[in-house]
């Protein structure tokens, strides 16, 4: 198990979890210096659900992802882009600003325990997911599918569902791989169940 202390945390209102990868383009100073570190030292940053109705870019909720940066192109007008790809979950303690105002805090790893297979009650979330990957694939996405792994398919889900930040932030919250199942078929039968009577 990994503690990271003082490492630097992203503050964002969208989330990478474990196996999933996005792209960013960074523009504002404090970040561009955080990824040129990173990139120089071959260390990764946390991102983190940023609170809403607080103080956006030092107040967000306790579990984030350690993520890596796996590429990255200058693009125009001095913008960097860059495709993380999240590594482990991490709850946050100890954070503050610092003096280029980049937050930065220390970085505890959550044991996800083992892979459990995903049991037939849920495996229509996997169908689900399997459905919708072509439409969100332009900007989440994966390298490895794990349709049969029950962190797996959690985790994409809490990635592109619609829902509010306090919610994905509960779901991340939940430790236990099936508890978050239950929590997210829960959600989906509410946003989408035309879709999900289509699959079953």
């Amino acid at each position: 198990m990994n503690n990271y202390s003082n490492i630097a945390i992203f503050p964002l209102k969208s989330i990478i979890l474990p196996g999933g990868q996005f792209p960013l383009r960074i523009f504002e100073r404090r970040y561009l210096d955080m990824i040129k570190e990173c990139l120089k030292t071959n260390l990764g940053f946390v991102i983190a659900l940023t609170k809403q109705d607080a103080e956006y870019i030092s107040s967000v909720h306790e579990y984030g992802c350690y993520v890596e940066i796996v590429d990255w192109s200058q693009l125009d007008g001095g913008l960097l882009g860059i495709t993380v790809e999240g590594k482990k979950i991490v709850s946050l303690n100890n954070y503050k600003l610092d003096e280029s105002n980049l937050l930065k805090g220390d970085a505890k790893e959550v044991d996800l325990g083992i892979d459990y297979l995903i049991p037939q009650k849920y495996q229509i979330l996997s169908k689900f997911y399997r459905k919708i990957y072509p439409e969100i694939k332009a900007y989440i996405f994966h390298n490895k599918s794990k349709y049969n792994d029950a962190n797996w398919i959690g985790f994409r889900l809490i990635e592109c569902l619609p829902i509010e930040i306090s919610d994905k932030a509960d779901l991340i919250s939940t430790h236990e791989p099936l508890e978050r199942l239950e929590k997210i078929l829960h959600i989906v039968k509410r946003i989408y169940p035309q879709e999900l009577n289509v699959l079953d």
